[in-house]
């Protein structure tokens, strides 16, 4: 009886040495790393590295994350390669790494999915990730959001058609505040509404009407002009008796320097009229 009891002791403890060494590895798994040890390093060291190498090439890895994403594979192909080395079918084998490789896949999307770009989950859900911390967002909000996001990346594999874009915006309605909604699409869209600026005033300035606005205040009202009707084209894409309601009452608010550039542009329209058809075209007024 004290020799079974040592026996388990001392089992235990080379156990309990074995996990702590690699923690992901279940009980049949460890014992079958144990014995093929040396094997099972090698297989899973060039695997890893193979599949870094391509995740690389798929996708666009933050430097600072890249160490993470590598031991995460490291422990993916140590695991799998175990299963290489046990007694059993070709079925159970198979079926055991597919279920390793979906537990890690969500470990490793959980890394990818706020570097938006990479397009693994919705376009706004995965943008409102990657501004978390700008946005305030806790963590409560956080888990909620990606949980909702690794889901919709699942089925995105399984049907690149699928348009998620209805369903994370009404997720992030009621995740998120007015405010944080505000400046979640605020910086999306910064870069264009950047550019539509740049744009608009170079054509007044060439124009000579530039000097006829008040170059901080009225950038300023058109700034939030162009921003406002990026939200809306975004929150109601598919909504489109909404998205004209809200364009409508937009409308109404039509900042100086905007209203300019329209008329610019009906003046254009109206000459390439003229051209088209041979018409002497009417003296054009603001």
């Amino acid at each position: 009886m004290k020799r079974k009891f040592l026996l388990s002791i001392a089992l235990a403890l080379m156990y309990s040495t074995a996990v702590a060494q690699h923690p992901t590895l279940t009980l049949m798994e460890d014992i079958v790393y144990q014995k093929h040890r040396t094997e099972i390093e090698r297989q899973a060291r060039y695997m890893a590295d193979e599949y870094v190498f391509r995740m690389r090439l798929d996708y666009m890895i933050p430097q600072s994350r890249l160490p993470k994403i590598e031991r995460l594979l490291l422990d993916r192909e140590t695991r799998k390669a175990c299963y290489d080395f046990a007694q059993m079918s070709v079925k159970q084998r198979v079926l055991k790494k597919v279920g390793i490789e979906e537990a890690y896949r969500d470990s490793t999307d959980m890394i990818l999915i706020p570097y938006y770009y990479n397009k693994i989950s919705g376009e706004n859900i995965s943008y409102a990730l990657y501004l978390a911390e700008t946005l305030g967002i806790d963590k409560a909000q956080y888990s909620f959001l990606m949980d909702k996001a690794l889901d919709m990346a699942k089925r995105m594999r399984k049907n690149r058609d699928l348009n998620v874009w209805n369903e994370e915006i009404n997720i992030l309605r009621k995740t998120l505040n007015t405010g944080q909604i505000d400046t979640l699409f605020r910086y999306k869209h910064a870069k264009e509404v950047k550019r539509q600026l740049n744009e608009a005033w170079t054509r007044l300035t060439a124009e000579g009407l530039a000097g006829q606005l008040d170059s901080i205040m009225d950038i300023k009202y058109a700034y939030f002009y162009y921003q406002e009707r990026h939200k809306i084209k975004d929150l109601y894409r598919y909504y489109g008796t909404s998205q004209k309601k809200y364009m409508a009452e937009l409308e109404k608010q039509k900042p100086p320097l905007v209203k300019m550039l329209d008329a610019l542009d009906k003046k254009a329209r109206m000459k390439a009229e003229e051209k088209k058809s041979g018409a002497i075209g009417k003296e054009f007024v603001w």
